[in-house]
Parts: C-alpha cells; structure tokens; sequence
C-alpha cells in the first residue's frame, strides 16, 4: 500500500535529493515537497499525508509551529523533525513533543527510510504481533 510523504525545507536541493532517495527503489513511498511550513499546511488541506519530514529552521513558520498546526488539524499524521541544530540551546527550547521523532543532519538516506517505514508500519506490525 502506498504511503504518501510530505518533505518540508527551505533548502531546495535538500529537498530534492531526499525525495529522490526516497523513491529511487521504492515504489510505496508517494514523495511531496514544499519549500514552507506555509506552503505544507496549504498542500495538507488539498492532499491527505501519512507523514511529514520537516526541517525545523526555515523563514516564516519554522519546523516546530508548523509540527503544532499539523498535530492540531491532522492529529494522525506522523512528523518526524529534521535539524542540522541538535544541540542548538533554541532547538532544545521548542516544543517538538509531539514529533514521532527528532533526526540530525546530515544522516544516510537508507537510515532515513527505515525510520520512515518504521513510523509508517509501526501500527500494522502492533496489530498483526497482538
């Protein structure tokens, strides 16, 4: 069953290799970009998501308002935050609580995937173990 993703970051480049990392082998993964947390929550509103990979510093609406809104209006979609900020004292200050997950830049594209197919068939693999 195809899951669709929602890749948020201002660095277009960025966005593009991990959307063609994604895809590239894998045909469950349905990839959408956008380049602002404001342009994501419009996109949301026309297209349903299964996941969001966002960046946390970007202009406008950064990683952590746009994961509040997403959690707001779309509490079963899954967020995992990307920064390349981990020990940022303003990074550790944001409410990322609700993120499924926090991950560090620069990372390997295949770690990035497990962790997405993680979040993603977690439920089904609870449901069939149980």
């Amino acid at each position: 069953m195809q899951k669709t993703i929602l890749i948020v970051d201002d660095e277009e480049d960025l966005t593009w290799s991990i959307a063609r990392g994604l895809t590239r082998k894998n045909p469950v993964f349905n990839v959408l970009c956008t380049h602002s947390g404001k342009g994501a929550l419009e996109l949301l509103e026309r297209h349903p998501v299964d996941l969001i990979l966002t960046d946390i510093r970007m202009p406008e609406m950064d990683g952590s308002q746009l994961l509040l809104n997403v959690k707001n209006r779309y509490p079963n979609t899954k967020v995992i935050v990307m920064t390349a900020f981990g020990s940022d004292a303003a990074v550790k200050n944001m409410d990322l609580s609700q993120a499924e997950m926090l991950i560090e830049k620069p990372f390997e594209i295949h770690v990035l995937r497990k962790l997405i197919q993680e979040q993603l068939w977690s439920d089904h693999y609870e449901s069939v173990a149980s």
